[in-house]
């Protein structure tokens, strides 16, 4: 092997290109975790959060954020509730008016 540099060449040029397949393998694999993760857990918005993970590629927050978003189950409202007022906290009664002293006023000057 040390008699012929071009079998080195080309057994280390296919260990660092398998190593690069690896890396890119398991970058994918970690990128695409929150949306596995939201299907998991039955989370109604899971295509969106693998979509948010992915961009996770080019900008990483949006990767942390798309794992975060997989563990939170989204707040919905039921829509029978929407057109009806009962469901409501009634409105604070207004406040007293204030009411002046009974004390009597004293004109500028006198004494």
């Amino acid at each position: 092997m040390a008699d012929n540099p071009q079998a080195l060449m080309a057994v280390s040029l296919g260990l660092i290109l398998c190593c690069i397949i690896i890396i890119v393998l398991f970058i994918i694999f970690v990128h695409t975790m929150p949306g596995k993760i939201a299907r998991k857990r039955g989370n109604a918005q899971a295509e969106a959060i693998e979509i948010l993970s992915l961009l996770g590629l080019i900008i990483f927050p949006l990767w942390m954020a798309a794992l975060v978003w997989a563990f939170v189950q989204p707040f919905t409202v039921p829509v029978e509730l929407v057109g009806r007022d009962d469901h409501r906290s009634p409105e604070p009664e207004p406040e007293p008016a204030l009411v002046e002293s009974d004390a009597p006023a004293t004109a500028k000057g006198e004494a």
